[in-house]
């Protein structure tokens, strides 16, 4: 079983999305949840900050920065008309 889900994750996905972006199935689901857990902790460090503003000063600029980042470092970029 896990040959075959190895074996379909190197082709494109049955979903458009991942396709436009030249992402697997599997490959576009671990990017997806990457970005969920960075938003977990930005989301945390953004409340705290919100009482304590003297704590998680660039905590938001930061996340914004990496996932940025991350962004231009996966797939491809297609033009959308």
């Amino acid at each position: 079983m896990a040959d075959i889900i190895s074996n379909y994750s190197a082709h494109f996905s049955y979903f458009t999305h991942p396709n436009h972006v030249c992402m697997s199935y599997i490959t576009h689901a671990k990017l997806s949840l990457t970005f969920c857990y960075k938003f977990l902790g930005a989301s945390a460090k953004a409340f705290i900050h919100a009482f304590f503003p003297n704590l998680y000063i660039t905590s938001t600029t930061d996340v914004v920065d990496e996932i940025d980042s991350i962004l231009k470092k996966s797939g491809c970029r297609t033009k959308k008309s």
